[in-house]
Formats: structure tokens, C-alpha cells, sequence
């Protein structure tokens, strides 16, 4: 009985909810603009014939905070059970703090939520794809606090003229 079920959950069209963020308006033109990551995402998921059940998108918020209104709301719907996979364009765009980031993905896998990275293009239920999904995480934490060390070093030491 229990293989019949994957089988038939295999078969089942997968309910994705898309999830897009930008903090700045430089982003938007870096190739993370909200259109762009969305169309990526989407395209995927005509190609495999996923559903795009919903789209989540929090503009000008930053990564390092939870206190996200699209975020929260998708993770309200992954808990309802309303969405079978979380997609983003790429980790970095779900969270910006390791334990945040890996917070959401175990609160996903819980809820029997997948979760896809369409850049990195992981299987985080693997413990090859733990790993990576960890050091990917480490990076971008590590890519902020430098963004945030270099603005601050800019405005102490004003470039000499």
C-alpha cells in the first residue's frame, strides 16, 4: 500500500510555489530582478509540467530577516499543505543567514515540502545535497556581512581626493 502511494504522489502534478526576492534596486538590474527569477522559474516548470501554484515575492526586503510578509505566507501554505515544492532562483534569495536558511528548509521537509534551487539545482534530501545546500548558505552569509563591512569601512574612510 505504501508503494502505491509514492507511485501515485509521483504521478501527481507537483504544486509549486514560487519564492522571489530582491533587496535593492541594484539587484534588479544584476539579473535578480523579480521578472527575471520568476520567468526562470516558470519556464522550468512548463518544461517538467509543474504547477505554479503560487508566487511569493518580497521586493526591497532584505535576506537577513525572517520577518518577510511573502516568506511567511509561503511557509503558511507549505504547513496547509497547499504547495508540494518551494522553488527559488537561487538559495540566497530564501535567506541570507545560514541558520535561517537551513531553518526553512527542515521546516519544509517536515511538511513533506521539496525544496529547488533552479541555480545550484540540488536534491537537499541527500546528505551530498545537506552539504552543499550548508556551504552554499555559509557563502552568502559570508557575501553579506562583506557587503555590510565594505559599506560601513566606506562611510568611516571617506575616499581622499
Amino acid at each position: 500500500m505504501k508503494k502505491g502511494c509514492n507511485i501515485m504522489q509521483q504521478l501527481k502534478t507537483k504544486r509549486v510555489g514560487i519564492y522571489v526576492r530582491v533587496s535593492t534596486e541594484m539587484q534588479s538590474t544584476e539579473g535578480y530582478s523579480i521578472d527575471g527569477q520568476i520567468n526562470q522559474i516558470k519556464e522550468y516548470c512548463d518544461f517538467h509540467h509543474f504547477e505554479v501554484k503560487d508566487i511569493y515575492a518580497d521586493r526591497g526586503i532584505s535576506g537577513k530577516s525572517m520577518n518577510r510578509p511573502e516568506l511567511q505566507r509561503m511557509l503558511k501554505d507549505a504547513k496547509e499543505g497547499n504547495i508540494d515544492c518551494v522553488m527559488v532562483y537561487k538559495t540566497n534569495r530564501l535567506a541570507r543567514n545560514t541558520s535561517d536558511l537551513l531553518k526553512i528548509v527542515e521546516d519544509l521537509h517536515k511538511q513533506n515540502v521539496e525544496f529547488f534551487s533552479l541555480s545550484e539545482r540540488m536534491e537537499v534530501n541527500t546528505s551530498s545535497g545537506k552539504l552543499m545546500l550548508q556551504i552554499l548558505a555559509s557563502f552568502s552569509e559570508f557575501e553579506r556581512n562583506n557587503i555590510v563591512e565594505n559599506v560601513l569601512w566606506s562611510t568611516r574612510w571617506p575616499v581622499l581626493r
